[in-house]
């Protein structure tokens, strides 16, 4: 798998899978285009080192064998997901650190999920679950359907705005055996959203950040997305660093910021770790093939660390309020008064896998 991340510069040229892999550490990517063809350039950035990175290697997730009485269609899920969690330069500086897209091609999860699904599909979900971004009030906000909606009118409002189906993977019986997947390789608490767009948007998504780590997975279409640095929590002391650019909170474009440009081709993965502003659109370089008259539908696997206080900073200010200690740092100063890099790593995600620690123990494993 080719992390698109980490700390040496190269060129990314697409369409290309190459067996072997290598990473570089994001910055600032100069993008242009050539033919049907993208280039991105990525430079420094993160702490991740080349030596850490550079043992990653493709590997061909399709081909493992299911496991007894395993569905087939999840049997590749399950590989690629478990290969992904359990590559140690992603576990040791990857995971919630560094935004990267993986150059080995998720063949099984070209059109896994596709318009006839959603059509089929979308209304086992409450209305309030579906749902699409809307201005109002000088602010941005996801206006739900209303009760006995259709998929008539999921389409029509795909003419101008991105439709997103919430916790879909809990819901819909052919997602949920990739949300199982998913659990089962993070030991986490996970979700997976769908998104629908059509093409042609301006701007599917504003520039804003989440507070999951997510694993993207085109399944049908194109859609163009870019990833930016985040910005130092300090200049912003009173607004949350996982939930900016909602509500009436604008972010503002910093080129200099940018750290992956980049157009999704169905089976491509993206992982933008949480707290990493990020924006979308469908408006494209016209390109004549069949992808390019289909709507982008992707799934969004997320990893909920944050909402559920799963990480470093949580443990570090749960320990000291325990022990009636201010949770400020040692001269006073906010958490939030610390540089980028110190300020991303205490916010790192707690380890893959640690809520089964005990149960390993208890079980011999």
């Amino acid at each position: 798998m080719l992390l698109i991340a980490a700390s040496a510069t190269l060129h990314f040229t697409r369409p290309v899978i190459p067996p072997a892999t290598r990473a570089a550490s994001l910055a600032g990517p100069s993008r242009s285009r050539r033919g049907g063809c993208e280039m991105v350039t990525v430079a420094a950035s993160l702490d991740a080192t080349e030596a850490a990175l550079s043992s990653i290697r493709a590997a061909p997730a399709e081909s493992s064998a299911p496991a007894p009485h395993e569905p087939l269609a999840s049997a590749p899920w399950r590989h690629a997901f478990s290969t992904l969690v359990s590559h140690r330069a992603f576990v040791s500086d990857g995971f919630g650190e560094v935004a990267f897209k993986l150059e080995e091609h998720w063949e099984f999860a070209v059109g896994a999920f596709t318009m006839e699904d959603v059509a089929r599909d979308v209304t086992l979900l409450p209305p309030q679950f579906v749902a699409s971004g809307m201005r109002h009030q000088g602010g941005v906000y996801n206006q739900p359907f209303a009760a006995g909606f259709s998929f008539a009118d999921v389409d029509t409002r795909m003419d101008s705005a991105t439709v997103v189906m919430l916790n879909a993977g809990f819901l819909v019986p052919k997602l949920a055996s990739i949300s199982l997947a998913m659990l089962e390789a993070t030991g986490l608490p996970i979700w997976l959203n769908v998104y629908l767009s059509k093409p042609g948007l301006a701007t599917s998504t504003q520039l804003h950040t989440d507070a999951q780590d997510v694993v993207l997975v085109q399944c049908t279409g194109r859609k163009r997305w870019r990833v930016y640095r985040p910005p130092p929590p300090g200049k912003t002391p009173s607004l949350d660093p996982f939930a900016r650019g909602k509500g009436t909170d604008h972010m503002e474009f910093v080129e200099e910021d940018l750290l992956i440009d980049t157009v999704m081709e169905p089976g491509q993965v993206l992982y933008i770790p949480a707290g990493y502003p990020h924006t979308t659109d469908t408006l494209l370089e016209p390109v004549e093939d069949e992808v390019a008259s289909q709507p982008s539908v992707h799934l969004t696997v997320g990893v909920d660390s944050h909402i559920w206080s799963l990480s470093y900073a949580h443990l570090r200010q749960h320990a000291l309020t325990r022990a009636g200690q201010p949770a400020a740092l040692s001269d006073g100063a906010p958490v939030s008064a610390l540089p980028l890099p110190q300020w991303l790593r205490l916010h790192a995600p707690l380890p893959f896998g640690f809520l089964s620690a005990r149960h390993l123990a208890a079980g011999g494993g």
